[in-house]
């Protein structure tokens, strides 16, 4: 096992929106017929980002109604229908949309948050105007997981360990089913604040304790203190240089037997809070 060193700075994206199609780039209220664009933004708290997402629906003035459909990606592509007749579809088989007036663009706008989603999804909104129909998807991918093994997490950082009150952890090492490299630390931090690291099977170390993959470890929300957000990350993210990571030894591991070593830089805003190597021991089989 890696041995302990001594080294000794938000997700904004739920609020900047990204636009995922647009029908002929017009804005709303400019077209001569029905239209919709469609932005999604990342579930916040209390929600879950791995299964639930949000979405905005902005329609212009000559829309009268619309409607929205989620399913799956696999059910809608078997259905083998051209454009139009999904549009059709959806009306008929899908939920309509309250539309609120914007007064600032003289059209509508919608909010809709879906939950529970596993595995990829599509998600059409048409946009009705007389005998016009107007469409926009956008896919979502679920995230599911599948055990790997349980054991003990421990908080090297004594900062972390007061932001989350407790210095060790019982939690289970998760895999992703969509993808082999993602794994998760499932409610570390506390009920449902997980932590996600990113396996780089190509970068490989040995050492007396046997042969570990290197991962990386994004910046993650831990815990709130006094009003503000902390988050966790390891060293190549915090500087900006993934040689950091995977040529200066302040690399993350897992062996084969699912031990694992992170070492995880705390931060508040630009304020660091100290990196040290955290651990995950699984249980004795």
């Amino acid at each position: 096992m890696k041995k302990y060193i001594s080294y000794m700075t938000v997700l904004l994206s739920m609020l900047a929106f990204t636009a995922c199609s647009e029908d002929n780039g017009t804005a709303p209220g400019g077209d001569s017929q029905a239209s919709v664009i469609m932005y999604n933004y990342e579930a916040a708290e209390p929600l879950n980002p791995d299964n639930d997402v949000c979405y905005r629906f902005v329609f212009n003035n000559q829309t009268s109604a619309a409607y929205y459909l989620a399913e799956k990606t696999a059910d809608k592509e078997a259905r083998q229908m051209s454009e139009d007749a999904y549009a059709d579809y959806v009306v008929n088989n899908g939920t309509k949309i309250e539309l609120k007036e914007d007064q600032q663009s003289g059209g509508y706008d919608a909010d809709l948050t879906l939950t529970g989603l596993y595995g990829e999804y599509t998600i059409t909104a048409v946009a009705v105007g007389g005998n016009v129909k107007k469409t926009v998807s956008a896919t979502f991918l679920g995230l599911d997981w599948n055990d790997v093994a349980t054991g003990t997490y421990t908080f090297g950082n004594s900062n972390v360990q007061y932001l989350v009150g407790m210095a060790t952890n019982t939690t289970t090492l998760q895999v992703c089913t969509t993808d082999e490299t993602l794994y998760r630390f499932k409610d570390v931090f506390g009920e449902g604040k997980h932590l996600k690291i990113n396996l780089l099977p190509d970068y490989q170390n040995t050492d007396e304790d046997g042969t570990y993959t290197f991962f990386r470890v994004k910046d993650q929300k831990i815990a709130q203190y006094n009003g503000n957000d902390a988050y966790v990350r390891d060293v190549g993210y915090w500087q900006g240089d993934d040689s950091f990571v995977t040529d200066a030894g302040y690399e993350s591991g897992m062996y084969e037997d699912y031990n694992c070593f992170l070492l995880l830089q705390c931060h508040i805003g630009s304020t660091n809070y100290g990196y040290k190597y955290d651990f995950f021991v699984p249980d004795a089989e």
